[in-house]
């Protein structure tokens, strides 16, 4: 085969061509083009990659590039194509190494490359004399004008590289006066966030939905401290305009009917708590639903400090009910949160264990049985919502039947659903032994059965602990004759067990 050089003077007409079809079909605004150019630009100039025959007769040109892993790149200079062994059906680095590699021969690829990336320059808006809310949306919407790939939705870390790469080629347009970039970014990441949001709800579907939902949760929080900023600065009369705008897009953004109303309300009632907070803006936001949701009416009822009623809701809305019953809680208004709970209710076992993923119930069973604690409840009531909770109630329960001193309830509850010792204790164990010793005799004896069946030396140490315990409530309820006859047979069932003997005289038990 002739020499690189030589056989890129030859085919230096192709060469072009292909240089020419990765500037059409690459985005230098694009934030994962923008990165593969850089990534095959280190892999050339790091001796990365290695030409390694060409067939005249078929025009085949075989490449390997030294990535993480070596890769074959085949290019067919006739049909201009190029085949890569990486998984990537389009263009990818690798090829794009090879070619680069190909053009440095006949021409400058630092010089290419800055001309590329200038073109991001000319093809987004700029900024004129005079700033406005629609030029700034125009500013960030030229960096989503391409199209999401679809695969970001089938991958979390995709789909995160993509909107962080996006996000920050947005910032980079943020004004250089300081009053206005708090501002400016609250655009961005507002602005980011609708034009993700499709994709976004899409990947809650499919299998990486906690990773979706924890980014959610994250960029609420971070936007959440954006708007917390702008509450705290002074506002001159030229950024009026600003936040009327940003009030008529998250009103639109809410209006939006695609399943995903749970999630577009989290994001509006966050604007009206932490950045509108005026009550007359309120009151005008209300008035400018012509047919307000009955979430949105209770919301500002609740902002307002206004009277509401409310008889039933549908299960599916139980989650934004209880994020009301939250505010009502913090904004003291004590009547909406017995409304709502009261309309919650009869949906708990529903919601928790129909509409939340395993791993929120624990969170949410100790949120609502805070709720339900400041409310009154009768006893039928109580017991009605304990049992909805299911076994991930058993704490809230166990902690019920302490104040309401049903200490034989509290231990049959645990018997029945076999609590092993840590739990119970977190349950309240200890108030129980201390105010009822005689309920939790049964217990401590299954826990110390259960580590004598285990049979060796360290089991038996641990059964020896508990058997303290154990022994410190039968002093407590004068019940030592009992405990003397309990040992006694202990040692007569088990009088083969060396070790469980010795333990036993160790932890003077006898």
């Amino acid at each position: 085969m002739a020499t690189v050089q030589s056989l890129a003077q030859q085919y230096e007409d192709t060469i072009h061509n292909y240089m020419a079809a990765v500037e059409k079909s690459l985005n230098p605004a694009r934030a994962l083009d923008e990165e593969m150019v850089r990534k095959a630009v280190f892999l050339v100039r790091h001796d990365g990659v290695q030409i390694q025959s060409f067939n005249e007769e078929r025009l085949l040109l075989e490449a390997v590039v030294k990535d993480a892993h070596a890769v074959k790149v085949v290019m067919n200079f006739e049909k201009m194509t190029a085949v890569c062994a990486c998984p990537q059906d389009d263009m990818c680095r690798h090829r794009l190494a090879v070619i680069f590699a190909l053009y440095q021969k006949i021409g400058s690829l630092s010089q290419w490359v800055g001309e590329w990336r200038a073109k991001e320059l000319d093809q987004v808006p700029t900024f004129g004399d005079k700033r406005s809310p629609q030029q700034w949306t125009k500013v960030i919407k030229s960096v989503w004008r391409d199209p999401i790939p679809d695969y970001t939705t089938r991958n979390y870390f995709y789909f995160e590289q993509m909107h962080d790469g996006r996000l920050k080629n947005a910032l980079s347009f943020v004004p250089l006066e300081r009053e206005w970039k708090t501002l400016f970014r609250a655009y961005a990441h507002f602005i980011s966030l609708s034009e993700v949001w499709n994709t976004y709800v899409s990947g809650t579907n499919d299998v990486h939905h906690s990773f979706f939902k924890t980014w959610f949760e994250d960029e609420l929080q971070e936007l959440g401290d954006l708007l917390g900023q702008l509450h705290g600065q002074h506002r001159t009369f030229e950024s009026d305009a600003f936040f009327d705008g940003l009030r008529d897009m998250v009103r639109s953004f809410a209006a939006i009917k695609d399943g995903s109303s749970s999630q577009r309300l989290a994001v509006y009632r966050m604007f009206w708590t932490v950045l509108f907070t005026n009550d007359k803006m309120r009151k005008e936001e209300l008035a400018v639903f012509p047919r307000p949701d009955e979430r949105v009416s209770v919301f500002f009822a609740i902002l307002l400090k206004q009277t509401v009623e409310l008889k039933k809701i549908t299960p599916n809305e139980a989650h934004d009910w209880i994020q009301l019953a939250i505010l009502a809680e913090e904004e003291q208004h004590m009547h909406a949160l017995e409304a709502i709970l009261s309309a919650v209710k009869p949906h708990v076992k529903t919601f928790l264990f129909e509409g939340l993923y395993t791993q929120y119930r624990h969170q949410y069973v100790r949120t609502l049985s805070r709720l339900f604690s400041l409310i009154n409840l009768s006893e039928a009531d109580w017991e009605d919502l304990f049992r909805q909770f299911g076994h991930y109630g058993l704490p809230a329960y166990s902690t019920y039947l302490i104040e309401k001193g049903l200490f034989k309830q509290w231990a049959e509850l645990h018997h029945m659903h076999s609590s092993p010792l840590y739990f119970a204790e977190e349950c309240g164990l200890k108030e129980v032994q201390e105010a009822a010793p005689d309920y939790v005799l049964p217990l401590y004896h299954r826990y110390a059965m259960a580590h004598l069946d285990e049979r060796s030396r360290n089991s038996y140490k641990q059964a020896v602990r508990i058997w303290k315990k154990m022994k410190a409530a039968c002093k407590k309820s004068d019940q030592m004759e009992f405990w003397k006859s309990y040992m006694k047979e202990i040692r007569t069932q088990n009088k083969r067990l060396r070790a469980l003997q010795e333990e036993i005289e160790k932890g003077n038990l006898v």
